[in-house]
């Protein structure tokens, strides 16, 4: 039973949601309603949640703040909106959060069963294929390192989800647990490694190698090295990086 939390500013149609809804014949618990995004965040901060329904439109903290939050700190937790016809823009635009559906109001029980029976569809297959075997999670965690190490330009957490089969939010989560960092760590990790082998021969300027490791410009990088290194690539080049490396 995957625990559901529900968040809209209309009263009614958060009862009617929540009261009416026949939620376990689709293996989903009302754990919690909110009637704004901050109720609902700070209700995921001292509690576990599965999945958040929200509206879009809520007053004090959106569903679209909500969402951007959620991607950042809890990027397991699978979302699906409530969108009004005029707010289904802002519902395409919150994609890039990681959420997993939209439902456009009025609510329509068969579009609120069909979009849910596919998540949690999708959820029991994330479950049952971790499952599965054992080093499962282990297999990802080196295919997603393999792909970094492969792309140092072009990586992203999306493509990578791609690779593997899982929901990004998903494979963040996995990622960090895991590996014990998280994608963006590992990504500037393997970075900073391949910058630190290429300093080391002449023929490679440095607005090459930036280049090379994707940064848009040589100060992007600089400022990236310094912070992993301590130093500049300049004076990494010039010895300095060399005899602490050695």
């Amino acid at each position: 039973m995957y625990r559901l939390l529900v968040a809209d500013d209309e009263k009614k149609l958060l009862s009617g949601l929540c009261d009416f809804y026949p939620w376990k014949d689709l293996g989903f618990q009302i754990v919690a309603r909110a009637e704004n995004g901050r109720r609902a965040l700070e209700y995921i901060s001292r509690n576990p949640v599965d999945v958040v329904l929200t509206d879009i439109a809520m007053p004090v903290m959106t569903g679209l703040e909500l969402a951007e939050i959620l991607s950042r700190e809890h990027p397991e937790i699978k979302i699906v909106f409530l969108s009004g016809y005029m707010e289904f823009r802002y519902a395409q635009q919150a994609l890039r959060y990681g959420v997993q559906d939209y439902i456009l109001k009025p609510v329509k029980t068969d579009v609120l069963r069909k979009t849910f029976t596919e998540l949690k569809r999708k959820m029991d297959q994330e479950r049952g294929l971790a499952e599965a075997a054992p080093g499962y999670y282990g297999g990802i965690v080196k295919t997603v390192e393999d792909y970094i190490r492969s792309n140092l330009k072009t990586a992203n957490l999306e493509e990578a989800s791609l690779l593997v089969n899982l929901s990004a939010g998903y494979l963040s989560a996995l990622f960090k647990k895991e590996a014990g960092r998280s994608f963006s760590e590992a990504l500037l990790e393997a970075r900073m490694k391949k910058a630190a082998e290429l300093l080391m021969r002449p023929e490679y300027k440095i607005y090459d190698i930036s280049e090379y490791l994707g940064y848009e410009n040589s100060k992007n990088f600089s400022r990236a090295f310094r912070g992993y290194y301590g130093l500049s690539p300049r004076d990494f080049r010039n010895g300095s990086g060399n005899r602490e490396m050695e």
